[in-house]
């Protein structure tokens, strides 16, 4: 068999791909020693920068190169560094930040990513493997990277809760429940979009807790929390019950037993909402949720799932699939279901 010959492009687009983590690491590294904050206060040179950050002034200058050269930070004519629109989304606690997520993702998750063959020769979970349990168990016992976490999620949500409410009318629906809804931000959004409806953020106790401190002044009054396992039980009747970004953590019966929970808390004609990256059933097809579906395989037993694999298990729990609905970006589609 003759061997192929290698296109120049092809090879010089490999080594791209493959040096990504460059970049990745790099930006992890500014999330570490709090760059950007020390920025926000205007421009800096390096040595002054290396001297509030306790860091090497010439390795710093080295990393500073780099992200620049993408876009990150700007070298200004006279030699100082400062901040500008794509830096900011590394500053702590503000609205839009990446920070959290660049901590979680290129801390705790990263190793699992070196063991995707491990997990793909044995079907084993590369992050069980990594740091000897499963991922939910580690962040039991790692308080802080769990409350970052926690931020980091509420982030990500930040960014596509409002595609959601512009693409699902929540008004008719008077008592909400979101299942799994960590901090709360999708709830918050949800109610501040449908104003004479009421919501439950339901949750693991550990979680839970930090939820109630978080609810908003304005919506104390129609947003409570309720802490347990949703494999068990949830809150009772509601006209509407949501979740996102949780069944891809989990594998097919697992999700079935989640859906039997909701199925014995619904009425009739309560509707679960299911927001997810729903993958298309089409082949080669470009689509975020299939590298998506990569970072759950190294992370979780779950997947993401195409739309015929979830209507599969929804009538298999004994629901009703309604409609998909998408949204304004691929990570957040909505399936609607409904208890017959």
């Amino acid at each position: 068999m003759t061997k192929p010959i290698i296109q120049p492009e092809a090879t010089f687009k490999m080594y791209e791909l493959i040096s990504g983590y460059w970049i990745a690491c790099s930006i992890h590294a500014l999330a570490q020693l709090n760059i950007a904050d020390f920025l926000a206060h205007g421009p800096k040179t390096i040595d002054e920068l290396s001297k509030i950050s306790d860091t090497h002034a010439p390795s710093l200058y080295r990393l500073l190169r780099a992200v620049t050269s993408v876009g990150i930070f700007e070298e200004t004519v006279d030699g100082k560094f400062q901040i500008n629109a794509l830096g900011n989304a590394l500053l702590t606690d503000t609205a839009g930040s990446v920070k959290p997520w660049a901590l979680a993702n290129l801390g705790e998750h990263f190793p699992a990513f070196g063991n995707l063959a491990y997990g793909i020769s044995t079907g084993n979970v590369p992050f069980d493997q990594v740091h000897g349990m499963p991922v939910w168990d580690y962040y039991k016992t790692h308080p802080k990277a769990a409350e970052n976490l926690t931020k980091a999620m509420a982030g990500v949500s930040g960014a596509v809760i409002e595609g959601i409410t512009e693409h699902y009318n929540f008004s008719p629906y008077k008592t909400l429940v979101d299942i799994g809804g960590g901090n709360g931000a999708l709830m918050f959004g949800v109610l501040r979009a449908s104003p004479n409806s009421e919501g439950i953020v339901f949750d693991e106790p550990y979680i839970i807790e930090q939820t109630k401190l978080n609810i908003p002044e304005n919506l104390k009054n129609r947003c409570s929390v309720a802490g347990g396992s949703f494999f068990e039980s949830l809150p009772k009747d509601a006209d509407l019950y949501m979740t996102k970004w949780v069944l891809h953590d989990w594998n097919d019966e697992q999700v079935l037993q989640i859906f039997d929970t909701c199925f014995k808390s619904m009425k009739s004609g309560s509707k679960l909402l299911i927001i997810e990256s729903v993958l298309p059933d089409e082949i080669n097809s470009p689509h975020a949720g299939k590298l998506l579906d990569i970072n759950i395989f190294a992370m979780t037993k779950g997947k993401e799932r195409t739309v015929s694999e979830f209507k599969n298990l929804v009538e298999r729990a004994g629901l009703r699939y309604n409609r998909l609905i998408l949204t304004n970006t691929e990570l957040s589609s909505i399936i609607e279901c409904e208890k017959p």
